[in-house]
């Protein structure tokens, strides 16, 4: 067999690589690599001698075929074989062996969400949101963390107890450490890493054994029934899409994406409906609220202050006059924060909803159906054959009484405008 003798250094050293003799090497420049004597191995030092590459060399027929494997410190001495033995079977099996490793964790965060997006197994919704949490807390906080290095006391120190420090909410906190806990885990599942550094951390760790995550997590309703009437008399003075938005999901128990989705082909003027396509919900289940005369008066309105005004969407909460795509996940936040001056939220509106309609003794099972929550068989049977007519008397009831708290309630658009003009 012909040696090609391009794989070897006057500055190679040969060895038995081990972490030891790394960082033994790491400071001599006259040292350009490492050769393991065990095998075909190669660690090759990085310019900066912070970071090296792992090489394997394979010899056929005269020829000389190299694998980049690996980074190190991210993938250590330790773990090493294991990849070099599977490298050799993808190979043997005709498999492409070359690989994509992670110097960091934000790198690793990076390749998940990339694949996340190229699986389309995610609505787009929530890949917009594990991007924003990644961007804005996990990839800063271990922009320089080797994947090796992301040990317990690493992630209460750049992650945890900043996020604590902050008041962020323990159920926001739980869901980033959840992202990066995935991220490892499918890392490790494809074999891109060789040890998922977090798979014997949990959440839970980083609490007392007397705090309650549970309870922590859930976070109580900041919009009181009392606040309602308050609320209803400052929402007549926004404009038109920002104070429907806000009626909508008062009136309905609706979510904030559900909502901002909604377009005229969804409403339904004659059989008096809005429908909510399964692709706009959070469940993938297709629902229906039936419209009540109060809501159809200010819908129908609203559809002529749009064709008033230029615009030709067929979304109800257009981007804009010319763009006709609905507006995003954060200006429709940004919308609900304005108008609540940050006190609550979208989702409190929905909480509120909840509350009230168990004071006006709606029924259990309606009240579930109407925020569109999964029930059991039995309650599947019930909402089948009774709950078109119960939701209708629900929401009717439930409108008269937000009607009772100002009767401007549902003013239509039009006589809105000309009372304020």
């Amino acid at each position: 067999m012909i040696q090609n003798q391009r794989a070897f250094f006057s500055s190679t050293v040969r060895t038995k690589i081990s972490e030891a003799q790394i960082r033994k090497y790491l400071s001599d420049e006259s040292v350009r690599q490492l050769k393991d004597s065990r095998t075909s191995l190669y660690l090759r030092y990085h310019k900066d001698r912070e970071r090296a590459s792992w090489w394997l060399m394979r010899y056929e027929a005269g020829q000389q075929y190299r694998y980049r494997i690996g980074a190190w410190p991210a993938l250590s001495a330790k773990h090493i074989m294991e990849v070099v033995n599977v490298t050799l079977m993808k190979v043997a099996s005709g498999e492409t062996a070359d690989c994509n490793p992670f110097l960091t964790v934000a790198e690793l965060l990076h390749w998940y969400l990339k694949r996340q997006a190229n699986l389309h197994q995610m609505t787009p919704a929530r890949l917009t949101n594990l991007r924003s949490i990644a961007k804005k807390h996990l990839i800063p906080s271990f922009e320089n963390t080797a994947v090796n290095q992301l040990t317990k006391p690493v992630i209460d120190q750049q992650l945890i107890q900043p996020m604590r420090a902050n008041q962020y909410a323990v159920s926001y906190l739980n869901a980033t450490f959840t992202l990066l806990k995935t991220a490892c885990a499918q890392a490790k599942q494809v074999k891109f890493i060789t040890q998922n550094p977090m798979a014997d951390i949990f959440y839970k760790d980083f609490f007392s054994k007397t705090f309650s995550i549970k309870k922590n997590q859930i976070k109580g309703c900041q919009l009181s029934t009392r606040q309602v009437p308050t609320l209803l008399t400052r929402l007549n003075s926004e404009q038109p899409p920002q104070r429907l938005l806000i009626l909508m999901m008062l009136a309905h128990g609706s979510r904030i994406g559900e909502t901002r989705n909604a377009r005229w082909q969804h409403i339904n003027f004659v059989q008096r409906q809005w429908i909510i396509p399964s692709k706009n919900a959070k469940n993938r289940r297709e629902m229906i609220y039936p419209l009540t005369d109060l809501m159809l008066n200010i819908l129908k309105s609203y559809q002529q202050w749009q064709y008033a005004n230029g615009f030709q969407s067929d979304a109800l909460f257009p981007t804009s006059r010319w763009n006709i795509k609905p507006i995003s996940s954060d200006k429709a936040s940004q919308w609900v924060r304005d108008f609540s001056q940050q006190l609550w939220s979208g989702h409190d509106l929905r909480k509120r909803a909840r509350s009230i309609w168990a004071e006006l003794g709606v029924d259990y099972i309606v009240a579930e159906s109407l925020l569109n929550h999964s029930g059991s068989a039995l309650d599947e049977a019930y909402i089948y054959s009774h709950m078109a007519e119960k939701k209708r008397e629900a929401l009717q009831t439930y409108h008269e009484w937000l009607n009772s708290c100002w009767l401007n309630t549902f003013t239509p658009v039009f006589l809105q405008n000309k009372k304020a003009a």
